[in-house]
């Protein structure tokens, strides 16, 4: 059995944020896990509207903002696509910058942490 901290259940490391996902996706924010508590970042991602949402997550603010765009059939793009309501947890780097596309507001949540 495994016990890496990947396997807990998820324990925040962090205040919680609120991004205004809107069109143009707004300018993004670092959202860190605290140092020294992990190498990696894990987050908690909540939509919380009825829309879906294009997060842009990257190492720099202008590559969130370059992802955070609805996907085009035929045309894969580095954007993670949040259905309404969905409540997810990525593994992403600990320091990244993040912005959220809708057609329609809405509000997206990010917890830094570590787990499942």
């Amino acid at each position: 059995m495994s016990n890496s901290a990947s396997q807990f259940a998820f324990a925040p490391l962090g205040p919680t944020h609120l991004i205004a996902s809107a069109n143009p996706a707004p300018t993004p924010v670092q959202i860190r896990v605290r140092s020294g508590e992990s190498t990696f970042g894990q987050y908690r991602v909540v939509n919380n509207s009825s829309f879906t949402c294009f997060l842009g997550v990257g190492g720099t603010a202008a590559q969130a903002t370059a992802r955070a765009a609805a996907i085009v059939a035929g045309t894969p793009a580095e954007t993670i696509v949040l259905v309404p309501g969905a409540v997810e947890v990525l593994r992403l780097q600990p320091d990244g910058f993040f912005t959220s596309f809708s057609a329609n507001p809405a509000d997206v949540y990010i917890t830094p942490g570590q787990g499942l």
